[in-house]
C-alpha cells in the first residue's frame, strides 16, 4: 500500500509540473537555431552617440538537464574610446524548451573592473506557479540568494526579448500592450509589451526595414491603467515580416542610454524583408 501511494504521488507530481510547462508553451514560427544577429552597439551622454563597440544575439540548439532546449545569448563588447569610459564585456544566457518556456538564465559581466555573475532557475508547480530561484554574486560577494513565486509565466531580460517575437502583431492596434511577470535581480514585476505601430528603420546594413516599434516597460502594479509607475527599459524594433528580428534594441542606463543596430544576419527561418 504504501509503494502504490508513492508511485502515485510520483506520477501526480509529474503530471503537475507537465501541466505547470503546458500553460507557459508558446508556438514559435519566427527564429530557428542557427540564427545569429550581428550588430553595432551606441553609447548616448546629452545629444552625443559614441559607437561604444559591438553585440550579437544568437540562438543555437542544446540540452538543459538532458531534455532538447534553446540557448539564446546576448553578447557585449566595449571597444576604443568607450571601453576606456566605461568597459563592458557581458554575456546574458537564457535557456528554455522548444516551446519557449523559459528554464534558465545567466548574466557574466565584466563591467569596469567588476565581475558578477548572476543566476537564475525555473521550477513549475501545479496550477502554472512558478518558482524562481535568483542569485547574484559580485567580486566574489553574495548580494542575495532569493526565491520568488509567481502564479503564470516568468520572463528574464533575454527571454523576454524572444517572446515579444512569437506575439500576433495581426490582432493588435498602436496602444494595445501584453503584460507578463518579469524578474530582474531580487524583484518580480510587470512587464509591458506595447505596440506602437509601425516605423521604417535604417540598419547598419544600409538597407531599410518595416518595423513593429515596441515599448517594454516595468511596472509594480497589475492594474493596467496604472501608467505612473512605469519606467521604460527598452525600445525594440521587430521586422514586420515571419522573422521579427531585432533591428534596434535602445535601452536606458542610469546615466545615458545605449542602442544596438543591425549590420548583419545569418540563419533565419524565412527570408528577410527589406529595401
Amino acid at each position: 500500500m504504501i509503494k502504490k501511494t508513492i508511485i502515485l504521488a510520483t506520477l501526480l507530481l509529474a503530471l503537475y509540473g507537465i501541466e505547470g510547462n503546458a500553460q507557459c508553451k508558446v508556438t514559435n514560427n519566427y527564429f530557428q537555431a542557427g540564427e545569429v544577429l550581428t550588430y553595432d552597439l551606441y553609447f548616448r551622454w546629452g545629444i552625443t552617440n559614441t559607437k561604444a563597440g559591438t553585440s550579437s544575439l544568437r540562438t543555437t540548439s542544446t540540452k538543459y538537464n538532458g531534455k532538447d532546449a534553446y540557448k539564446m545569448s546576448l553578447i557585449a563588447n566595449s571597444s576604443g574610446l568607450a571601453d576606456k569610459i566605461y568597459s563592458l564585456d557581458d554575456t546574458l544566457s537564457t535557456y528554455t524548451t522548444k516551446d519557449l518556456t523559459p528554464l534558465a538564465f545567466q548574466k557574466l559581466a565584466h563591467e569596469k573592473g567588476d565581475f558578477t555573475d548572476e543566476k537564475m532557475t525555473y521550477t513549475y508547480g501545479s496550477g502554472g506557479n512558478v518558482t524562481v530561484k535568483t542569485k547574484r554574486v559580485k567580486n566574489g560577494e553574495v548580494k542575495f540568494d532569493e526565491t520568488i513565486n509567481a502564479s503564470s509565466c516568468v520572463y528574464d531580460m533575454v527571454s523576454v526579448v524572444f517572446y515579444a517575437r512569437t506575439l500576433d502583431y495581426s490582432s493588435m492596434k498602436k496602444g494595445d500592450e501584453k503584460r507578463v511577470d518579469f524578474v530582474s535581480g531580487k524583484k518580480k514585476s510587470y512587464m509591458i509589451i506595447e505596440h506602437q505601430g509601425i516605423e521604417s528603420i535604417t540598419a547598419n546594413d544600409g538597407k531599410a526595414y518595416s518595423c513593429i516599434k515596441l515599448v517594454l516597460s516595468l511596472s509594480a502594479n497589475v492594474n493596467k491603467n496604472a501608467f505612473d509607475d512605469r519606467t521604460e527599459a527598452m525600445k525594440v524594433y521587430i521586422t514586420n515580416d515571419n522573422n521579427r528580428i531585432p533591428v534596434r534594441l535602445d535601452s536606458k542606463l542610469k546615466r545615458g542610454s545605449t542602442r544596438a543596430i543591425l549590420k548583419g544576419y545569418k540563419g533565419t527561418k524565412h527570408a528577410v524583408s527589406a529595401k
